[in-house]
């Protein structure tokens, strides 16, 4: 663990961070924040029409794995799991902050995040959080209250 870190180096390091994200990769995704008081419940807590709020763009990086396609009698259906990393620092810029039940949109797919950890320290010090990562899994369009259905 680094003991001798001055602000100047975390400033650097978060300076190269956001340019290598924001200007060199380049991929930008779509957050969708979950709207609990526009979302209705039952009896028991649960909501099946679920309501968002407008998206927000935001550059990261992402990790991918193959998609795989099952066939269960009433048609194909797709499933994907991926990886999405966020800088902390852009994030707070936009006064965003994603969480369990949100959705992001990518590579016109919407994946549904399942679990958001900040476990990426700069120099090992617990309080010098860098980045956010959401584990998620894509989800049908027909689940979700976003785009208008075409009938």
């Amino acid at each position: 663990m680094a003991r001798f870190v001055q602000q100047k180096d975390l400033a650097f390091f978060e300076k190269i961070s956001k340019e290598l994200v924001d200007v060199v990769v380049q991929t930008t995704v779509e957050i969708f924040k979950l709207s609990i008081s526009e979302s209705r419940t039952n009896l028991y807590g649960e909501s099946l029409g679920k309501s968002y709020l407008p998206s927000v763009q935001c550059a990261a990086m992402i990790e991918r794995d193959e998609s795989s396609i099952e066939y269960e009698g009433f048609g194909f259906d797709r499933s994907q799991n991926a990886e999405f990393r966020f800088n902390r620092a852009t994030l707070a810029e936009k006064n965003l902050f994603p969480e369990i039940g949100d959705i992001i949109f990518h590579n016109n797919a919407y994946f549904e995040i399942d679990k958001v950890g900040q476990n990426q320290l700069i120099y090992g010090r617990p309080e010098e959080k860098f980045s956010i990562i959401c584990s998620a899994f894509m989800v049908r369009r027909s689940q979700l209250n976003i785009e208008e259905r075409v009938v």
